[in-house]
């Protein structure tokens, strides 16, 4: 199956890369130059994921984020940025995206983060593979074969890698994990040398999941390891 892929940038020879290189990959490729347009070419085409600019005219990719994100919890959005400062990475993780990659990168590379995160997203459903187990935690509730999630009978939106790291760690209860393990488990292996950011990733699935995120009940802190999955009794 053939995925379109949205590709938000404004600088022509860049774009004209991604596009000539993902279409060779076998991609179908959309595209915007500005923000206005993407936020408009989103809502429009039933896109597959989004390589998203951070520094664009008009909007830039972090408002362009926050209208993905109103509208659709689960696109996947990969961020391209040429700023190496951690503060920017984190930002985008903390408002919703699931990857970014930094300027100037190889087309291989882009290529395999793609992939990673359409797997971790697209796979169960394309395969046939999914679990139909519910989970049950507490007042938790997780139907694995809907891919939706509950809290006292009420849906929370999660991102695909929040729900992947919640999943994992729901599934065994009391296991530790190191951030390297989920990175691998719920992001994929192009994401090893990545794994603090798994940091900002439960940071934000505290916030959906917990009453008192700075007191979880749930997902709990291993210290100096990783983290555990502690249902409330």
């Amino acid at each position: 199956m053939e995925r379109l892929i949205a590709v938000v940038e404004d600088e022509e020879k860049i774009r004209g890369m991604i596009r000539s290189y993902l279409q060779n990959e076998g991609y179908e490729i959309v595209e915007a130059e500005d923000g206005t347009t993407a936020v408009e070419l989103i809502k429009a085409q039933k896109v597959d994921l989004v390589l998203l600019d951070i520094m664009l005219p008009k909007k830039d990719g972090y408002e362009v984020l926050k209208e993905i994100r109103r509208n659709n919890k689960k696109l996947p959005v990969i961020m391209l940025t040429a700023r190496a400062e951690e503060i920017d990475k984190l930002l985008g993780l903390e408002m919703g995206a699931d990857d970014y990659i930094t300027k100037p990168f190889s087309m291989r590379e882009l290529a395999a983060r793609i992939k990673a995160v359409l797997r971790r997203t697209y796979f169960d459903y394309d395969d046939g593979d999914q679990d139909d187990e519910m989970l049950v935690r507490g007042e938790l509730e997780i139907d694995q074969g809907a891919y939706e999630v509950k809290l006292a009978g009420e849906p929370v939106n999660l991102t695909p890698t929040e729900y992947k790291i919640l999943v994992t760690l729901a599934e065994k209860p009391g296991r530790v994990f190191s951030r390297l393990q989920l990175m691998e488990r719920a992001m994929g292996e192009a994401f090893v040398h990545y794994e603090r950011s798994i940091d900002t990733h439960v940071s934000n699935l505290r916030k959906k999941i917990e009453k008192d995120p700075a007191n979880p009940e749930y997902i709990h802190t291993v210290y100096g390891i990783g983290y555990r999955f502690g249902e409330k009794k």
